[in-house]
């Protein structure tokens, strides 16, 4: 068995985790019951689990499930856009105690329907919990570049993944959790690294500083942390 399995998990292997994972685990308690949905291969998981956190992961490929196992109390197999595999997964939050915390990094625009998956996902989080949910941002100014250029040549992985089914910006994202019956309680962007950067190292505090002021045209990524919303009188 490969010590990776898919293109995100090898990029992982190969240079640790991106910015906007960090900007996940770090909006995750220590101690937490987890649910990991799209855990891949568990490298969060395994982060998840030395602050202390019990992770129950879901993963559609089971070879990825299977590696995912060394760091979680356990795995469910399955797509969660099916019945049998939701009830796989109330099952296994059941026998967990519950979850209080629930991740999706980089998992939603994969879905055919992340409305509702999200909405479901609310439904099995003990009260006063949390979710956690990263989608890219396809208003980043590399994606504008190449829609002026009139390309959109898709990728293996990036904002051209050809595997996304669904594309983000920072509005669409908040509205799909609001339509899923949750408020947005923080949002976080999350950058990539700019042209030259590597040769000139002072880029990066630069770059930190623009995508906190314009994250709609320079976050790569936008990690929103959740609650569930309250209703209206």
């Amino acid at each position: 068995m490969s010590a990776t399995t898919g293109p995100y998990a090898a990029l992982v292997a190969e240079h640790g985790l991106a910015t906007s994972h960090r900007l996940v685990l770090d909006a995750v308690p220590a101690d937490a019951r987890v649910l990991d949905v799209g855990c891949a291969t568990g490298y969060l998981a395994a982060e998840l689990a030395r602050r202390g956190c019990t992770v129950v992961g879901v993963e559609y490929d089971p070879v990825a499930a299977q590696q995912a196992r060394a760091a979680c109390r356990e795995v469910v197999v399955g797509d969660l856009e099916d019945a049998r595999t939701r009830a796989e997964v109330e099952r296994a939050v059941a026998g967990a105690g519950g979850v209080d915390t629930i991740i999706c990094a980089d998992v939603l625009e994969h879905l055919r329907d992340p409305w509702t998956v999200l909405s479901w996902l609310r439904t099995v989080l003990d009260p006063g919990g949390r979710a956690v949910i990263s989608v890219p941002n396809i208003a980043h100014w590399t994606a504008r570049r190449a829609l002026l250029r009139g390309r959109f040549d898709y990728a293996d992985f990036g904002l051209f993944d050809r595997t996304h089914l669904r594309f983000f910006t920072r509005a669409s994202a908040a509205e799909l959790a609001r339509r899923a019956g949750f408020a947005v309680r923080e949002e976080h962007p999350a950058g990539a690294p700019l042209p030259l950067e590597s040769r000139v190292p002072a880029l990066a505090r630069v770059r930190d500083r623009c995508v906190r002021r314009c994250p709609g045209l320079l976050a790569l990524q936008v990690v929103l942390v959740l609650t569930v919303a309250q209703p209206r009188p």
